[in-house]
């Protein structure tokens, strides 16, 4: 996997073309969605100190190699990102995830991705500055709501619904949901399984605003 730069992408989308087989990652503003799909995607964007910031519309770019770069060994080809991240690691399986600014969800079917995601709004609006948010679960719907800085998601079938802030933490475990409030920094998922919704109405994951870390495992 690369290790990115933080990439800033605000007014139009850009569309990430992730090397992999198969299928295609869109996180956008409105109503897209990102699907990793087979094994073993990672997608690092390490930035020197700077946020990518994803919102509004983007233009299209490819991430192939390194310090630029989301590599997506597996699967997963396009990404559209909206909102504010600094560095995201998607590596898994089968993972189909769908982040959007607003009324969207992030489906994550799969294992292995890890993934940052700093934003809020409806549904997952990507404003601010996300630092570093890992999403390493399998097979998971979800909607990020609210702003995290770190979060890493090793799991597999569980449904949450983040609300608030919350800062790190870990949770394993599989077919669970489980709803929080508070700041999320860094969050750590493992689990198998189904599916992870997360929204600021009903059924989807809200994280908003920032905060201290967490680690628990279920």
């Amino acid at each position: 996997s690369g290790i990115g730069e933080s990439e800033e992408l605000s007014g139009s989308r850009e569309i990430e073309e992730l090397s992999g087989s198969g299928e295609s990652e869109e996180l956008s503003g409105r109503g897209d969605r990102e699907e990793l799909s087979g094994r073993g995607d990672s997608e690092e964007l390490r930035g020197s100190g700077e946020n990518g910031e994803l919102s509004g519309s983007r233009e299209s770019e490819e991430l192939f190699g390194a310090w630029e770069s989301e590599d997506l060994s597996g699967s997963g080809e396009s990404e559209e990102l909206s909102g504010s991240r600094e560095s995201e690691e998607l590596s898994g399986s089968g993972d189909s995830e769908e982040l959007s600014g607003r009324g969207d969800r992030e489906e994550l079917s799969g294992r292995g991705d890890s993934e940052e995601l700093r934003g809020r709004g409806d549904s997952e609006e990507l404003t601010g500055s996300g630092e570093c948010e890992e999403l390493r679960r399998s097979g998971e719907n979800g909607e990020l709501n609210g702003s995290r800085e770190c979060e890493e998601l090793k799991r597999s079938g569980e449904s949450e619904e983040l609300s608030g802030s919350r800062e790190s933490e870990e949770l394993c475990g599989s077919g669970e949901s489980e709803d929080r409030s508070g700041s999320s920094e860094s969050e750590e998922m493992s689990g198998s399984g189904e599916s992870e919704e997360v929204s600021g109405s009903g059924e989807s994951e809200e994280v908003s605003g920032s905060g201290e870390s967490e680690e628990r495992g279920e």
